[in-house]
């Protein structure tokens, strides 16, 4: 499916903004292909696990400013 560069370009999007990275992970969990849904399932992990840090970083940032 996608190249190992593509790969770890898709999870560091996942982690940087984890909205995308659900939607994602939701449209490759109804996929048929295997390796899909297990990209999907790790950006979803990954977006969830992430998520609080996300919160934090950003407020950090908006009140820096």
């Amino acid at each position: 499916m996608k190249s190992r560069h593509d790969r770890i370009l898709l999870y560091i999007v996942c982690l940087l903004f984890p909205l995308i990275g659900v939607i994602l992970a939701l449209i490759w969990l109804g996929e048929k292909d295997l390796e899909k849904k297990k990209m999907g399932k790790i950006c979803l992990l990954m977006a969830i696990a992430f998520f609080p840090f996300y919160i934090v970083f950003t407020n950090i940032i908006s009140i820096s400013t």
